[in-house]
């Protein structure tokens, strides 16, 4: 019976051909805002590895993440993992977030310019949680002022479609339903919901639910789609810069037709159109 829970949670239903990786370059290239529920929620791993399970199928798929919590060495480490397995060159400003004041409008509108490129289809991932502030007003006199441009806002601004992530665990479908409502109260397109595995865990924080159960939840509350589960794998490593099979897993858990029909490409697509 556990071994028949476990299909039911990571196993993507197939729906159909892929489609045209030329035909989609050419008329629905855009960007992708990845946000999570949290940090440390499996965003990168699930970000990386779905940019380079697409890029395998043919599809033109880049990932970026312009603003990093944290120090130099584990940025460093982020960005590494991210370009060795989606082939995304470290070619754009990287801003470390070390202050309140890091992020300027200058390095906004970088990676507004990055994110929105026509050649790709370009994942983006931001910090935190929806609600993370990222960049401060501020005044005259150099001081912070009174408001600020949070993750979500990176979204919003440029009228992207988000796809938020979450731990695969007993809080998921909570914290889910808070960032999602938080979204949706800045009307930002939310078009997906992910789920990682981030370690290995007992029973006592496993999600009691069935990726069926989880699917129906989140499309019932969180008016989005479910694209499905990245299982725990310990040769994933982020810090070590270690893909391990995170393409090959990320293929199992996740409906790639799936996420591309949620991102609005027609289902008239296929591989067998012939593209003049």
């Amino acid at each position: 019976m556990a071994e028949k829970k476990n299909a039911d949670k990571f196993q993507a239903t197939r729906t159909g051909e892929h489609e045209s990786a030329d035909k989609f370059k050419r008329e629905f290239a855009f960007g992708v805002v990845v946000l999570g529920t949290e940090a440390g929620c499996g965003k990168t791993i699930f970000m990386t590895g779905l940019s380079a399970a697409l890029r395998d199928e043919g599809f033109p798929t880049r990932a970026i993440k312009p603003f990093v919590l944290g120090n130099r060495r584990d940025a460093e480490s982020e960005l590494a993992f991210i370009s060795s397995i989606t082939h995304t060159p470290i070619n754009y400003p990287i801003v470390i977030i070390d202050k309140p004041t890091a992020v300027q409008d200058s390095n906004w509108q970088q990676a507004a310019m990055m994110t929105t490129s026509k050649q790709h289809l370009t994942f983006v991932e931001m910090p935190g949680s929806p609600a993370t502030p990222l960049a401060y007003e501020q005044t005259g006199a150099g001081t912070m002022g009174s408001t600020w441009k949070d993750s979500a806002d990176f979204a919003c601004d440029l009228g992207l479609p988000c796809i938020l992530i979450a731990k695969h665990n007993k809080d998921a479908l909570e914290k889910i339903m808070l960032a999602a409502s938080y979204l949706h109260s800045r009307e930002a397109r939310l078009v997906g919901v992910g789920t990682v595995e981030t370690s290995e865990f007992g029973a006592h924080n496993e999600l009691k639910m069935t990726k069926s159960e989880l699917e129906l939840a989140i499309k019932t509350k969180a008016k989005a789609h479910y694209l499905g589960a990245i299982e725990f794998s310990p040769s994933i490593s982020v810090p070590r810069v270690n893909q391990g099979n995170l393409i090959k897993v990320t293929s199992a858990g996740i409906d790639l037709l799936h996420v591309l029909r949620s991102l609005g490409a027609p289902a008239s697509l296929t591989k067998a159109d012939s593209i003049p």
